[in-house]
């Protein structure tokens, strides 16, 4: 049995206890990880699939945006060890605002990435799979810089922790997103704006972010901001708080964990999942808040039509076999986004207490379905798919006040 934002949750269970470290994962280990190649020769292959980046995003209107980072992320093969003893990796496409656009695909809603990646083979393989999902990539900004890759390792349970990069922190694509290359255009047509917060980290990236935030705002677009806690990829974890708060804060709705609650405004975790309008009164100006358990479920709180916190509720958790958890988060927030595109905007789900909550049980259906399968993408669900685990799987007791 897992929770409905299982790989986020976990990762941030990890990461709040240990700042991994950033330095290069392979210099002490006895045997060379398997990782994808970094070929920098453009096959023809690359070369038509960079031809596809950078023109801007068409058909813009009422598109759904993810803007955020793109990476692999290579799994250890072997569980309880840490990464020096680690044998062999398997690598995954990953980057919780990939995950996000491809799993809002798979739902059927219209969706485009903006991110920046590398001239190399992972950024070919990314924007392969990516457009063959149906996800618009005229967004994505190449630059000469190595696509990100990420190694996580398993405690003897099972959690993720995050334990390096393949080379150092600020040498990769994703801290280099342009403010200027930025599709302002099809930014203040779209239905929505998703963005993590990790590109904050990175004064380029950050940059464009606020850029993005203000282009969506100046239009329709509801902005959704997943905290998305990960200290490995900051190199002053004390600075974090003081950067991310003000994006946040910018946002019409906000996804975190309990953890990650309890981490930015000092409330327990289970004060925060239990009483999910304590984190929205923390919140002046968001509409709505997501907060997310892992195995204990998700609860919510947002703002009615008139202003006041009028829905609150908690989702307990899906009964399903898990194998894996990574991307559940992401597959949780892809499917809320697409249940609000589907039933009619923000506006719709603040004037129906059961429109509300239909969304997040579809949200959870989607992350608790992303774990019976391994990888991220490749695990994501239909909206068929995430129909039938409603009707079949029982919701676990909701836990205790």
């Amino acid at each position: 049995m897992v929770g409905i934002a299982g790989a986020q949750h976990m990762g941030i269970r990890s990461g709040l206890h240990g700042h991994p470290s950033s330095a290069h994962p392979f210099r002490s280990s006895p045997v060379t990880p398997q990782l994808p190649r970094r070929h920098t020769k453009k096959s023809k292959r690359l070369q038509k699939i960079q031809a596809m980046a950078g023109d801007g995003i068409g058909q813009p209107t009422g598109t759904v945006i993810s803007f955020g980072e793109a990476l692999f992320d290579c799994l250890a093969n072997e569980k309880g060890v840490p990464k020096e003893e680690v044998k062999s990796w398997t690598p995954y496409p990953g980057g919780a605002p990939a995950n996000v656009a491809a799993a809002i695909a798979k739902l059927n809603v219209k969706v485009a990435f903006i991110s920046a990646l590398g001239k190399d083979d992972l950024a070919e393989q990314m924007m392969d799979l990516l457009s063959e999902r149906g996800v618009d990539v005229s967004g994505v900004q190449q630059v000469d810089l190595p696509t990100r890759d990420v190694l996580v390792v398993y405690d003897s349970s099972g959690d993720r922790q995050f334990v390096g990069f393949g080379g150092p922190n600020e040498s990769f694509a994703d801290t280099a997103i342009s403010a200027d290359k930025l599709p302002l255009e099809a930014l203040q047509s779209a239905s929505a704006l998703v963005t993590g917060t990790l590109g904050l980290s990175f004064p380029v990236t950050a940059a464009a972010m606020h850029k993005a935030v203000e282009a969506a705002k100046s239009g329709s677009a509801v902005v959704v901001v997943d905290v998305n806690w990960r200290p490995v990829f900051w190199d002053d974890e004390n600075q974090a708080p003081g950067i991310i708060l003000p994006y946040v804060s910018k946002a019409d709705i906000v996804k975190l964990s309990d953890e990650e609650a309890e981490w930015l405004f000092g409330l327990s975790a289970s004060d925060a999942l239990q009483h999910p309008d304590k984190v929205l009164e923390q919140l002046p100006g968001v509409k709505g808040v997501l907060v997310t358990g892992g195995g204990a479920g998700c609860s919510y709180a947002f703002h009615g039509a008139g202003g006041k916190i009028d829905y609150t509720g908690i989702v307990p958790v899906l009964k399903v076999e898990s194998t894996d958890t990574t991307g559940a988060g992401d597959a949780f927030l892809g499917g809320f986004i697409a249940s609000l595109v589907k039933l009619g905007g923000l506006g719709a789900l603040q004037a129906d207490a059961d429109k509300l909550r239909r969304a997040v049980e579809f949200a959870a259906a989607c992350g608790a379905f992303t774990t019976t399968k391994p990888g991220a993408i490749g695990a994501q669900p239909s909206e068929q798919d995430a129909e039938n685990l409603l009707k079949s799987a029982s919701f676990a007791s909701a836990p205790a006040a």
